[in-house]
């Protein structure tokens, strides 16, 4: 009986695949056996190995998407398909459930050339069959805020979507594979898609569905792995407690909470971030601390404690280095060390709401003077001195940003607003 019962939990877990190729014959082995949720795993995997935009391979996950019960997934993921003019055959019962959700007619007057119902476009959506219209090019945010940059270097791509009631983002990343944004709005502690070609704004992760505590703090993407890592706290300063969630990015479902141990309490994340190896930090207000997963690990450590208070967001830089922000400034942590170095340079550098690492600058979001600004700030090649920081746009309002790429992407109001950072 133990034997048997190994042999049913080895076929229902998703093996290792070292390539897109393995990945897809694991795949399709799983599809053939009707283990549908390893199909969907698999076929994830395989798309994220495999070459960028695969028409081959994305079709394969919009299958395994719709055996595996995510039918939206699915229409979304066809609708990617239809927007490479890829050939699609609708027909398969693998679709079954899929054509029954409301947006099954436009998907397929798209794909078939025929016109759609009115009803079917959303207001302010692009019409069913049109190409994808890049985001448009606009004006800076406030041309006339302190320390503006010129027109030429502050002018941001724009997506303008229509929020939920009371919609108050926290933070927002960028999809890259299904070209969509993950916000998260704080007053209905969720997270919310927003389709980057359709504009529409569909809910994705609940506090009810995923278990998240009374306050979500701060989310990152793992696209190497196609994971999301999500922080919530819920108490105050002694009565303080927090949860790091692991969910899976094409879906939203759940994978993995992992919480401090008893003896760590009080905890209250208030950011993550992911290095390139896939270490998980997390930067917890009421240690100061930072903590830290492994790769492959389901505990949280503590990877180094801070002696400043107020702490508000950190940054991978890889495995050892991360840095952090306080309301009085920045900081370099050496976790190897275990040493901590502030930042100098001639600007404030206090403030900071977000901080994200790329090519020996970091960048983020600083509130400064009732203005929020998208900053870029240089650092020397020990990583404790900056240079002026550059301002890369400003806003009267509120903003929750994030780096994808080459590209910073903000939202405020109801925008979200692209910037090439290099």
């Amino acid at each position: 009986m133990v034997l048997l019962l190994a042999a049913l939990l080895a076929l229902q877990t998703p093996q290792p695949c070292a390539d897109a190729a393995a990945c897809r014959v694991a795949a399709d082995a799983a599809a053939a056996r009707g283990d549908f949720e390893a199909f969907h795993d698999l076929a994830w995997r395989t798309v994220q190995k495999g070459r960028p935009n695969d028409p081959a391979l994305m079709f394969l996950l919009a299958r395994a998407q719709a055996l595996s019960g995510r039918p939206e997934d699915a229409l979304v993921m066809l609708g990617r398909l239809a927007d490479l003019h890829a050939p699609i055959d609708l027909g398969l019962p693998d679709f079954d459930r899929v054509r029954l959700r409301p947006g099954w007619p436009a998907l397929e007057a798209r794909v078939t050339g025929a016109s759609s119902p009115a009803s079917s476009a959303a207001p302010g959506a692009p019409a069913p069959g049109a190409p994808d219209a890049p985001l448009a090019p606009r004006a800076p945010l406030a041309p006339g805020a302190p320390d503006a940059p010129p027109p030429s270097d502050a002018a941001a791509d724009a997506l303008e979507f229509e929020p939920p009631a009371g919609f108050t983002p926290f933070a927002v990343a960028h999809d890259a594979v299904s070209r969509r944004f993950v916000v998260g709005d704080a007053p209905s502690r969720r997270l919310l898609v927003i389709d980057e070609v359709s504009r529409h704004v569909v809910p994705y992760v609940s506090a009810r569905s995923a278990g998240f505590y009374d306050d979500l703090t701060g989310l990152a993407i793992d696209d190497r792995r196609g994971d999301l890592w999500v922080v919530s706290a819920t108490g105050a300063e002694g009565s303080a407690s927090s949860i790091l969630h692991k969910l899976q990015l094409v879906s939203g479902r759940g994978l993995m909470d992992v919480r401090p141990a008893d003896a760590a309490l009080p905890v209250r994340f208030v950011g993550v971030s992911v290095a390139a190896d896939g270490t998980v930090f997390a930067l917890d207000a009421a240690g100061p601390r930072v903590f830290r997963v492994r790769p492959g690990s389901r505990a949280l450590e503590v990877a180094q404690r801070i002696d400043q208070r107020g702490v508000t967001a950190l940054a991978a830089a890889d495995d050892h280095t991360v840095f952090v922000a306080t309301d009085a400034g920045l900081l370099r942590l050496d976790l190897a060390s275990r040493t901590a170095q502030a930042i100098k340079g001639v600007d404030d550098l206090g403030g900071f709401l977000s901080l994200a690492w790329r090519n020996g600058a970091l960048v983020g979001v600083q509130r400064a003077q009732g203005t929020w600004l998208v900053v870029r700030v240089a650092l020397d090649a020990s990583g404790t001195r900056a240079q002026p920081r550059a301002i890369l746009a400003a806003s009267p309002s509120p903003i929750a940003g994030s780096l994808s790429g080459g590209h910073f992407y903000f939202v405020a109001d109801r925008t979200i607003r692209r910037l090439a950072v290099r």
